[in-house]
């Protein structure tokens, strides 16, 4: 049982690699030809979007992670399917009145947002508030999405999952792409579109989930098998609120203080870091399982050395990619997009905001280290007194020098953050923790920017003509000699990845 339930476990971490590359990949590839097709301002309404669906995503109040644990110990427990049922209908009747509010609210707001928050100046106010109103209706149609798939995730249904996601990720972005290229380049179209796409994927997750866990038309919302859920759920809710507020303050703010074509710009520098960001998440979904489990069988030197060891895989995945963005970024942007302007516009912000989501990723693991033990006290005060901090400086950088105000002030942050905090938790859950990990994070840096200087003179020549395939082929030669002396360097230590001790789990 416990093989089959391993292999289990690593099929469905691949699938899980498999679906988040795919979609990371194509969204990063497609945008730019969204930019040149829509223009700049129609293109900061697709990022202004993506902060106020992250925002109204809030109104979860975390549900969906709770979701996926209940039905997870409900399985293990109780039976397939016992008080399933009811536990999905209480979810979907909970979150009713919270998407049709936020989606009225947002109807409501759309002229105000449309003529007083964003700086538009091509488009006409009237067809960015008729956009904004859909985005109301796509944010309600994605939070029961959302609920549906962490249902699904409880099931372990994985394969499914990841199917239909690379379905709608294809349909999302080569479908969009289709219609902005071929049929119509108004931004309300495009959003009438994703709409439709929107909608047909709650109706598929909808659907498979009420198959599986047996919801009938008269199930009804139960009260006592709600109950255990909501302190877990809103525990989740205050401390993603709180992660919000800290990457999501400077993208709102920015909104309204820039012109809404510069927000666009702007978005490409959010699309960039956020993938920095985001690479982590498909190995915290294999890591955050192994290590809790090293702790509950009292192996603590092992759990460790797996987060050291880990540590050391994320540094050097990540390391040389965000050197080689900040130190070419203008070309970077102008091999990716094709756009001269955007590419100069972007340079001096990107630099700092890559450097800032590299240190941010690096520090992620401060919080395993807490999930693993089962004590997250600590992240409580450390999100707490971080917002407290943030939101003024964010606030002021913003208002008083502008976008890259906000980028200095963010990357500061973040190596604050990298400085102050790590120490306090190491010292917390392991005496012998935090000299291991720092050597290893500053020395696979040191590496990092030795192999920047190393290939220089190779990026210089193959990047001399200027156009777009050779600065290509110069950021991966650049990118490839960097990771390569990376890569030699932390050798050992990955190859013993996978190795934390000689002695099984059990």
């Amino acid at each position: 049982m416990s093989g089959k339930r391993s292999l289990s476990m690593i099929r469905n971490t691949l699938l899980n690699y498999a679906g988040q590359a795919y979609a990371i990949v194509i969204g990063i590839l497609i945008q730019p030809f969204y930019l040149g097709h829509l223009g700049a301002e129609a293109y900061g309404l697709i990022g202004f979007f993506a902060v106020l669906q992250t925002w109204l995503l809030l109104l979860d109040v975390g549900l969906s992670p709770a979701l996926v644990r209940q039905v997870a110990h409900v399985r293990g427990t109780q039976g397939e399917t016992y008080g399933q049922a009811n536990l999905l209908r209480s979810f979907e009747l909970i979150l009713l009145p919270l998407t049709l509010l936020s989606s009225l609210a947002v109807y409501a707001g759309s002229s105000w947002i449309a003529g007083r928050w964003l700086n538009v100046q091509a488009l006409s106010p009237e067809l960015v508030a008729q956009c904004i109103s859909l985005m109301g209706l796509l944010v309600a149609l994605r939070l029961y999405g959302t609920l549906y798939r962490s249902a699904l995730q409880g099931l372990e249904l994985h394969g499914w999952i990841n199917g239909i996601n690379v379905f709608i990720t294809t349909l999302r972005y080569f479908g969009g792409l289709l219609l902005v290229v071929r049929v119509s380049q108004d931004p309300l179209v495009f959003f009438e579109f994703q709409v439709t796409v929107s909608l047909l994927e709650t109706l598929l997750l909808g659907a498979k989930a009420y198959r599986w866990m047996e919801v009938r038309p008269l199930t009804r919302f139960c009260w006592d098998t709600l109950r255990p859920v909501i302190p877990f759920a809103l525990g989740m809710s205050f401390t993603s609120g709180l992660w919000i507020i800290l990457t999501q303050l400077d993208k709102v703010l920015l909104s309204s203080l820039m012109p809404l074509r510069d927000y666009g710009y702007f978005s490409l520098v959010a699309l960039v870091s956020g993938g920095i960001l985001s690479l982590v998440n498909p190995l915290a979904q294999s890591l955050l399982p192994r290590m809790t489990m090293l702790i509950a069988e009292g192996r603590h030197d092992d759990m460790q050395q797996l987060y050291l060891k880990a540590n050391r895989f994320v540094c050097v995945l990540l390391f040389p990619m965000v050197a080689v963005i900040a130190a070419h970024g203008h070309d970077l942007v102008l091999a990716w997009s094709g756009d001269a302007v955007a590419a100069n516009w972007c340079q001096p912000v990107l630099v700092w905001y890559v450097l800032g989501a590299g240190l941010m990723a690096v520090s992620s693991f401060q919080f395993y280290l807490q999930y693993a033990h089962g004590q997250l006290h600590l992240h409580v005060w450390y999100s707490v007194v971080s917002a407290l901090v943030s939101i003024p400086l964010v606030v002021a950088s913003a208002y008083l020098y502008g976008v890259l105000g906000v980028a200095l002030c963010w990357f500061g942050l973040r190596l604050a953050s990298f400085l102050l905090w790590p120490p306090i938790v190491h010292r917390r859950f392991g005496d012998d923790l935090h000299g291991p990990w720092l050597r290893d994070t500053l020395q696979i840096a040191a590496l990092s920017a030795a192999g920047l200087l190393l290939s220089e003179p190779v990026y210089v020549l193959l990047a001399r003509s200027g156009e777009r395939l050779s600065l290509l082929l110069a950021l991966a030669a650049c990118g490839l000699i960097t990771l390569t002396l990376v890569g030699v360097g932390s050798a050992p230590a990955l190859l013993r990845l996978l190795k934390p001790s000689q002695k099984p789990s059990v």
